[in-house]
């Protein structure tokens, strides 16, 4: 059985490019690229690649949207974090948000709050991989002039990785247009994980942690009220709860007088 040395979630709504991050990585297509809004927040699928020899598995994970804020049906967004939790055998070694350049979206501050201060706790290496700058003469020069605005967000990764995930069109000698770019970008994401993953995650229980989440996305979402049982209850059904696990819930839940 080959040995995964960690976890590394990928954030981003759709269109940021983290399935094309994870097929340059692999070297090949392992995951579906769509451009388009699949209307599944926190839905993650996971992909074990090596980097420079060394295997991690790879979480590809649907973020926020544009405009998604306060839309959130609250089952499923926590039942697939709750998933995605339980999946984390080992805890967490790096967080990597993507968002596709060269305009910065409006969710970059949402995810950033969601999963580096809330999931991660503010204690996972957090880098910012942008997308989409294959027609900036510089790639690393976006993200200087960029910074400032990312700051006034309260947004300050470890690191950061301004790429493109194209080769683009073929030339008349067989080269493609971007390749360049697209080599330089590799060894971007390669070097990032390598210099920035945790060797030894936080270790972390996992069920304590995911009831310390859900009350906090309570707040975030502005879900200060369940009015019905029932609500509980198809959470709890979402999430595929024993019947010890729902009567924590409900306590852990009934902590932030949500009732």
């Amino acid at each position: 059985m080959t040995e995964v040395l960690g976890n590394i979630i990928l954030v981003g709504g759709s269109g940021a490019g983290k399935s094309s991050i994870i097929n340059m990585i692999a070297g090949t297509k392992v995951a579906p690229i769509s451009s388009a809004a699949i209307g599944c927040t926190f839905e993650s699928t996971s992909h074990t690649l090596p980097v420079h020899g060394r295997n991690f598995k790879f979480f590809d994970t649907a973020g926020l949207d544009e405009g998604v804020r306060g839309k959130v049906e609250r089952g499923v967004a926590i039942a697939k974090v709750y998933k995605l939790i339980t999946r984390l055998d080992g805890g967490i070694n790096l967080l990597m948000i993507c968002m596709r350049g060269p305009r910065i979206k409006d969710t970059a501050d949402q995810n950033w709050e969601i999963f580096h201060e809330i999931i991660c706790k503010k204690q996972i290496p957090t880098t910012l991989v942008v997308t989409g700058l294959e027609n900036e003469e510089n790639l690393d020069e976006w993200w200087w002039n960029n910074r400032g605005t990312f700051e006034d967000q309260g947004i300050r990764p470890d690191d950061t990785a301004c790429i493109t995930t194209i080769r683009g069109r073929t030339l008349w000698d067989g080269c493609r247009v971007f390749d360049d770019h697209y080599e330089n970008s590799l060894a971007k994401i390669q070097n990032l994980i390598l210099n920035r993953v945790l060797l030894r995650p936080l270790r972390i229980n996992k069920i304590n942690w995911f009831y310390e989440v859900a009350r906090k996305f309570f707040s975030f979402f502005g879900w200060t009220k369940i009015r019905e049982p029932k609500e509980v209850q198809k959470i709890a059904d979402a999430c595929g709860m024993s019947t010890e696990e729902r009567a924590r819930f409900r306590e852990e839940l009934a902590k932030i007088d949500i009732w």
